[in-house]
């Protein structure tokens, strides 16, 4: 495998030299993982196991010209996996060109970008598909293909996108555990009839003002185009005269998406909020508007330490049924530990609590620390409790895990 890995690598390293121009100053790193994964239950499904091991590879080569005007930057992705065929894969996190001249920024190529302030939820982030076999939070995005362009103004900074093309979610396996229980397939439908060629559009205008005296973010963003999160419908087969779901395919509509975010920094309390309007071309599936809010505060040297420990507490909002969502009454408690030693360690844990059904919640552990200058060991957790079939987190009962991984930088 780390053959393999090698030999990925000097292959991207091959290619880029020779599409980049040689006055171009180049920097380049390289991030390897080692990652395994333990479930405490036995799986729900009789393919899957209980221990889960997979390695990645992620190189990043950064070429800027002589002038400081231009980038090109190009991150690619792979990882395989021992037990879910679906879970290895690759992928062009980043390749992108960047040119700045005054207020002006243009990018163009395949990259990433975020929207959003809170903790628990990203309401408003809609340029980038969920990696959702990568990481089980949902955080791991697949690279977009855009071109972007930035102004800056006293008004404010304005950003327009062109996204020609769609990327695919990507879905566990038979043999992967954190699935529904039938498998997602790969011939998905679409509302658009250009289906992945379709072209997104979006608009977005952020701005940093005071208020008494503390800094204060806006934004509002708009977006029109194929919808990230599919609807799924099911693959209906007859077993004898009796009609059986043997899989589900992903059915993406068109949307339109309204969105804004507020985020408030006050000697030590950073307020935050995400607002959405959603709303479907097709009229079979449910238009819906979503919210969530709240606070981190931050306590620095906490007991005479040398830590800094954030407190947070956030409210979550849908108006959809718990059917369609995990997040429609809920409210969300953390806390951040930055222990600000020499190895950088840190923890963020916290608890999703359902307000209408006590049977309904879901916890998470993030640590992360430094071994070696070139070394970090993560220890990540997840579990949950659900005691309804409605439940979205009910097809999920069995797979609590705790996930080790070490990383190497270069």
């Amino acid at each position: 495998m780390m053959k393999g890995l090698q030999i990925f690598s000097a292959a991207i390293l091959a290619t880029t030299s020779a599409i980049v121009p040689s006055a171009y100053a180049i920097d380049a790193s390289l991030n390897v993982g080692v990652e395994g994964r333990h479930f405490f239950e036995d799986a729900a499904y009789s393919q899957q196991t209980s221990n889960q091991l997979s390695t990645f590879i992620k190189p990043e080569f950064v070429w800027d010209d002589a002038d400081n005007s231009q980038r090109v930057s190009f991150v690619p992705y792979y990882r395989y996996d021992a037990a879910d065929d679906e879970r290895s894969h690759g992928d062009i996190r980043e390749l992108m060109w960047m040119h700045w001249q005054g207020p002006w920024e243009i990018r163009a190529g395949i990259g990433k970008v975020f929207w959003g302030v809170t903790e628990s939820l990203h309401l408003v982030d809609v340029i980038n598909q969920t990696d959702s076999v990568d990481a089980a939070d949902g955080d791991e995005k697949l690279g977009q293909p855009m071109v972007h362009g930035i102004w800056l103004s006293d008004s404010g900074t304005f950003e327009a996108f062109v996204l020609p093309g769609f990327r695919e979610r990507t879905f566990a396996g038979e043999e992967g555990r954190l699935r529904a229980p039938y498998v997602v397939n790969d011939d998905a439908i679409y509302q658009a009839n250009a289906e992945q060629r379709h072209t997104d559009l979006a608009l977005r205008w952020g701005r940093s003002i005071e208020l008494m005296e503390y800094p204060l973010d806006l934004s509002v963003s708009l977006f029109r185009g194929t919808s990230r999160d599919p609807a799924y419908l099911p693959d209906i087969e007859l077993i004898g005269a009796t009609p059986v779901v043997t899989a589900l395919t992903p059915y993406y509509a068109i949307q339109n998406q309204a969105a804004a975010t507020v985020q408030y920094s006050l000697e030590g309390w950073l307020l935050k909020t995400e607002l959405l309007r959603r709303e479907y071309h097709d009229p079979t599936l449910e238009d819906y508007s979503a919210a969530v809010s709240g606070f981190e505060y931050t306590l620095v040297g906490p007991f005479d330490s040398s830590m800094d420990l954030g407190l947070l507490l956030e409210y979550q909002y849908d108006e959809r049924d718990a059917s369609l969502t995990t997040s429609q009454n809920d409210i969300f408690a953390g806390m951040r530990f930055a222990l600000n030693d020499a190895a950088s360690s840190e923890v963020l844990a916290g608890v999703t609590q359902d307000l209408d059904n006590a049977g309904s919640w879901s916890f998470f552990l993030e640590a992360s620390t430094r071994l070696r200058s070139n070394m970090t060991i993560d220890v990540n957790a997840f579990l949950l409790g659900a005691d309804t079939q409605d439940d979205l987190l009910y097809t999920l009962r069995r797979d609590d895990f705790v996930e080790v991984a070490l990383n190497f930088y270069y």
